[in-house]
């Protein structure tokens, strides 16, 4: 669905495209409802902003809606660049062609390391530090350095008469804009779904810089949230900035838990039913995901809210189960364990692997909860008496935050 430039305050404008063909985002995170590349324009009594741009395969959609607001291109001086990344400013060079009296809007970072991604003549790049201002005539812009969100070079840009923040990858989310463009206008549980996805898949690592921006915006009054992806907070910006400092925080809930799992021949999927019925009649909420069947993504959005997560998985050619391995190589790449609890199940035939993969997630950030379980394919009394000793630790841990002795 295509939409029209949509005015989100005075003079202030959407001007952003959707995109239903990507499956992947980054080529990596299934798109199965799109992407909108939200861009805005300031148009102020001297000068026009652009508040990024989009995807280069839509360069020519954007300057169509541009053109719908913008007559005269001549007008336009700037163009902010709040983050690189080509989701963001592939158009950007075209862009540039077309409006030849613009100039990029920039952090330090981000002009150190524009022309690895982009070719832009160093005469048509504006640098800007934390703190600083452009008036565009009756239209303020204010730049602020938010590194590392998730990129060294990332900033937000707070427009001072209307209090809006226009917040790049902060606070966005997958899916793309087909009702409306505005908090009020969509159907929000769909979003904050996907938004949380988009967090955990983009964002999660970086949280500490997560808490660091927030606590930088704090004292600014946010009356619209306009992000680069999803919708635009206008009736309620504070639910999303409440969200992320939870996320941040791993504020997950202490009665959720995710049993994530693999099987080649079925059995472990006993060990894992045997598992989730005796946690579910202690009243926890539990979430289950098979490796080999669920995407990463939605195994990192899950984890996000669960405050514990269980591996169950077989060894595989003297290692671990390689669709188990990758999750947990992605976990620590993340380091999503942080402020989290583990617990592990490794079932094998001749060969245990349970130290690499409490190895593996303790490099993620979880504590690893004991004990740490070594059983055949087909658990003994011993193996199942040693499954029901980390059921009684994982319900302690939740019950307590604290490990049960062993």
């Amino acid at each position: 669905m295509s939409l029209k430039p949509q005015p989100i305050a005075g003079d202030v404008y959407w001007v952003g495209v959707n995109d239903d063909a990507k499956e992947l985002f980054e080529s990596l995170w299934p798109l199965p409802f799109g992407i909108s590349y939200n861009a805005y324009a300031v148009v102020g009594r001297d000068t026009v902003a652009l508040i990024d741009t989009v995807d280069k395969r839509y360069t020519y959609e954007y300057i169509g809606r541009i053109r719908e607001v913008i007559e005269d291109f001549d007008r336009v001086r700037y163009i902010v660049v709040n983050h690189l990344e080509p989701d963001h400013h592939g158009a950007t060079p075209d862009i540039l062609k077309v409006m030849p009296k613009a100039k990029l809007v920039t952090s330090v970072m981000g002009s150190r390391i524009l022309s690895s991604v982009y070719r832009v003549p160093s005469d048509r790049i504006f640098i800007v530090k934390d703190g600083d201002r452009i008036d565009l005539g009756g239209k303020t812009l204010r730049f602020i350095y938010t590194p590392w969100l998730h990129w060294p070079e990332t900033m937000v840009t707070y427009l001072e008469e209307d209090r809006v923040l226009f917040s790049c990858d902060v606070f966005g989310s997958y899916g793309s804009l087909q009702d409306g463009i505005f908090d009020d206008e969509v159907d929000m549980n769909f979003y904050i779904d996907e938004a949380r996805r988009y967090f955990s898949n983009i964002v999660i690592k970086y949280t500490r810089n997560v808490l660091e921006a927030l606590e930088k915006l704090k004292g600014i009054e946010m009356r619209i949230i306009a992000p680069s992806h999803g919708p635009i907070y206008r009736s309620n910006p504070n639910r999303i900035v409440e969200l992320y400092k939870r996320w941040a925080q791993s504020a997950s809930e202490r009665d959720r838990v995710l049993i994530i799992y693999g099987s080649m021949y079925g059995r472990g999927e006993s060990i894992v039913e045997y598992i989730a019925e005796k946690l579910n009649r202690e009243g926890l909420k539990i979430s289950l995901h098979d490796v080999s069947t669920s995407h990463p993504s939605y195994i990192l959005s899950d984890l996000v809210e669960a405050c514990m997560a269980v591996f169950v998985y077989p060894s595989y050619d003297a290692g671990i189960f390689p669709y188990m391995e990758d999750v947990m190589r992605l976990l620590q790449l993340k380091q999503v364990g942080r402020g989290r609890f583990a617990a592990v199940v490794n079932t094998y035939a001749w060969g245990s692997t349970a130290k690499q993969a409490v190895e593996l997630l303790t490099k993620a950030g979880f504590k690893v909860v004991e004990p740490v379980v070594e059983t055949k394919a087909v658990p003994d009394e011993e193996g199942l008496k040693k499954i029901e000793a980390l059921i009684n630790s994982v319900v302690d841990v939740l019950k307590t935050g604290t490990a049960q002795p062993q």
